[in-house]
């Protein structure tokens, strides 16, 4: 038996091979094969054998045998597996690609696409116009390569259709990304999933729903420092990943992956974002602080400070306070309609243990939201849902944020203190679950889908069978004129930024040690 490690009551195997993973995987989902055989036999008479007399004698063709079984073939020596798209520029006209090999001598790897339909007769022939060699390099703590491409040029009304791999290694399935119609489109968002059973009931139910954009706010596979999780966990997803634009923030799990400054090296090496407006201390392709655009919404993704230990949290800072104030300052132009903030971690909370507040993010984000008008935070963390009205500093204030607290994606149920609920909370719910979001021209309109646990108890709370179900809607409309115009502020300069800097490390040390330690007794 492989090696288990996981806080989840459904284990991942943590062996090294992608068949354990994806035995692991059919376990969860309840498959099974059952082979039948082919026979039977049938009845004649004699004069069933007598030829007439005009006809050659048949010989008798004995009892029936079944027809010979075609053998079935060999299974690709290296393929790929765990692909997932992401962006690095243009959301309308680029697409970056990246999977993973096992072993080290998997043959060069290339991504084949095109944007033309199918024609007839070639349904089950993939057939591809273009290729481009993929760049690779060893994949953090495993026996693996990691592979990356990216395509640009592209028409942004046509549909990307593609697969990965090597004619010697094996091919990938086909798979397509959609154009974005960036009037009206739509995006999930969930944090905090795993490899549980749960986890793959989350992934189902968003498969089942139209997106353009899949966001998820930390905490991806709970790993914990035992890599080869990452890869049942990739598995797990790609049936969504590799169909839908992917983008992730880092959360406290991912601190376990290196020590130091390799702090969160897994998730920095497995993904792929865009790099951030000033230059990274800390290069790697999966930046933990990044802007990026989808029509006219602008996303920044945070890490919180949730990879304090590698010592990019100042810059960190400096980024996203000039690029709120870019962004705040194109809203005001005209040019955006929203501006939302992605991170792992929730600034308000009703979750049992960590209510009412992360207080190091009052202090160290919360001015920063407020002075530039962000309309969304999408958060984790915490594993409940719920949202907020408008607010700032815990108080509903029509100017404030939208908090979206969705750490709902199956790692574990957890419960809302005894303390009564906040007066900036609008709807809660205790499960699993997703949200998501239409976004249409000047309006945001949300949803939350969740299926609730057989009851709170710590006996039964983690079974969760119930179908899954819409438990909130609401919507978050284009700020006025004016409000854009008081918000397009100039960015604030490192000395006023970082003045209480020391302090605000030493809080956001002991916040991760706190997190981790409530972690542990959950």
């Amino acid at each position: 038996m492989p090696a288990y490690r996981s806080n989840s009551p459904e284990a991942a195997p943590a062996g090294p091979n992608s068949t354990s993973r994806r035995t692991f995987l059919a376990g969860l989902a309840g498959a099974a094969t059952v082979l039948s055989g082919c026979g039977g036999g049938s009845s004649s008479s004699p004069s069933d054998n007598i030829a007439s007399p005009n006809q050659p004698t048949e010989p008798d063709p004995g009892p029936d045998i079944d027809p010979p079984v075609e053998p079935p073939e060999p299974p690709a020596p290296f393929p790929p597996r765990g692909v997932h798209a992401s962006i690095e520029e243009s959301s309308l006209t680029s697409r970056s690609i990246t999977w993973f090999t096992d072993t080290s001598h998997a043959p060069a790897q290339r991504l084949e696409y095109d944007q033309e339909p199918l024609l007839e007769g070639q349904q089950n022939t993939p057939v591809f116009l273009h290729q481009r060699q993929a760049s690779s390099e060893a994949t953090f703590g495993v026996d693996a390569q990691t592979h990356r491409i990216k395509i640009d040029g592209l028409d942004p009304d046509k549909p990307v259709r593609y697969r990965v791999g090597s004619p010697s290694g094996g091919w990938s399935p086909v798979y397509q990304l959609t154009p974005i119609n960036t009037q009206n489109w739509s995006f999930v968002h969930y944090g905090d999933q795993g490899v549980s059973v749960r986890a793959q009931r989350v992934t189902e139910e968003i498969l089942k729903q139209p997106r353009d954009l899949a966001i998820i706010a930390g905490d991806l596979s709970y790993a914990d420092g035992e890599q080869s999780v990452w890869d049942t966990w990739f598995d797990l997803v790609e049936p969504l990943l590799a169909n839908t634009i992917t983008m992730a923030a880092a959360g406290n799990h991912e601190s376990k992956d290196g020590d130091g400054l390799q702090s969160g090296k897994a998730f920095k090496s497995r993904l792929t974002h865009p790099d951030p407006l000033l230059n990274n201390l800390n290069p790697n392709p999966g930046s933990t602080y990044y802007g990026f655009d989808i029509g006219r919404v602008h996303f920044f993704v945070s890490s919180a400070g949730a990879l304090i230990d590698d010592f990019t949290l100042a810059e960190e800072l400096i980024n996203l306070e000039i690029d709120l104030a870019k962004a705040a300052l194109r809203r005001a132009r005209g040019e955006l309609d929203f501006i939302i903030l992605i991170q792992h971690y929730p600034i308000w909370t009703d979750q049992d243990g960590r209510s009412p507040a992360n207080l190091t993010l009052v202090a160290l984000q919360e001015n920063i939201l407020l002075r530039y008008g962000v309309d969304l935070l999408l958060v984790g963390h915490d594993h409940i849902y719920q949202r907020s009205v408008p607010m700032g500093f815990g108080i509903p204030s029509r100017l404030g944020y939208v908090q979206v607290l969705t750490g709902t994606g199956g790692q574990s149920v957890r419960l809302f203190d005894d303390n009564g609920i906040q007066r900036w909370s609008a709807s809660e719910f205790v499960g699993i679950g997703f949200s998501r979001f239409e976004v249409e021209p000047g309006r945001i309109k949300g949803y939350f889908y969740g299926a609730a646990p057989q009851g709170l108890g710590d006996d039964v709370r983690q079974t969760v069978t119930d179908p899954f179900a819409l438990h909130d809607e609401f919507e978050v409309e284009q700020r006025d004129w004016l409000a854009c115009q008081n918000c397009a502020v100039p960015a604030r300069p490192a000395s006023e930024l970082l003045q209480d800097f020391p302090a605000l490390v030493a809080h956001t040390r002991e916040r991760n040690r706190r997190a981790m330690e409530h972690h542990s007794h959950g």
